[in-house]
């Protein structure tokens, strides 16, 4: 809410992009995994075309907006994983590793989603006209690109779901459950500064 208000101050956005900056490098070798376990070369080639996209597009985007910020990139590289981003990357990267590339996509698609359902919303909002910084990040996750995105993870969830047995669609579905815990976990963290010290 504070956010979309214009009132969200800097500084907790500032904590935010470090933890979000650190949370995608586990992100990217997660889409490595996924593309490393697909099971045909047009499967491997999207997998790494968007773990390529992760890391020279989205992670660029936020050093990018983190110099702006202020934050130097040695700062920003050297971030240290809060408590609910360590666990709930060591979740992803645990269903990565052993599990499925449906396991994969299901345990990805709530950060995915939610950040497509947020820009959405923020990217309306009359107050983000004076916060430049919140209406580029809003704007990344409101572009066209980035619902289409969004679209082919949920079709590729419904086609390994649809084409899985019981015991996998269940696993899915408690991967995709936990994520969209550990989702609402780290804005909360990022929001309340959450670190090591409580």
């Amino acid at each position: 809410a504070e956010m979309a208000e214009g009132t969200l101050p800097l500084e907790r956005f500032k904590e935010y992009i470090r933890q979000d900056y650190a949370y995608l490098a586990d992100f990217a070798r997660c889409l490595g995994l996924a593309a490393a376990k697909a099971d045909d070369m047009e499967t491997m080639r999207i997998f790494a075309s968007l773990m390529n996209g992760c890391l020279t597009g989205e992670v660029e985007r936020l050093e990018g907006l983190s110099e702006r910020l202020g934050i130097p990139l040695d700062v920003l590289r050297g971030t240290e994983l809060a408590p609910a981003n360590l666990a709930y990357t060591r979740h992803l990267l645990h269903v990565a590793y052993s599990g499925s590339v449906g396991e994969i996509v299901a345990a990805m698609l709530p950060c995915m989603w939610s950040y497509q359902i947020i820009g959405e919303r923020l990217v309306e909002s009359p107050a983000l006209v004076d916060r430049p910084f919140y209406h580029e990040w809003a704007s990344i996750y409101s572009s066209e690109s980035y619902a289409e995105l969004v679209g082919w993870y949920i079709d590729m969830t419904n086609r390994y779901a649809e084409g899985s047995g019981d015991e996998t669609r269940r696993r899915m579905m408690e991967h995709f459950i936990l994520s969209s815990r550990y989702e609402y976990l780290f804005w909360e963290m990022a929001y309340r500064g959450e670190g090591w010290e409580g």
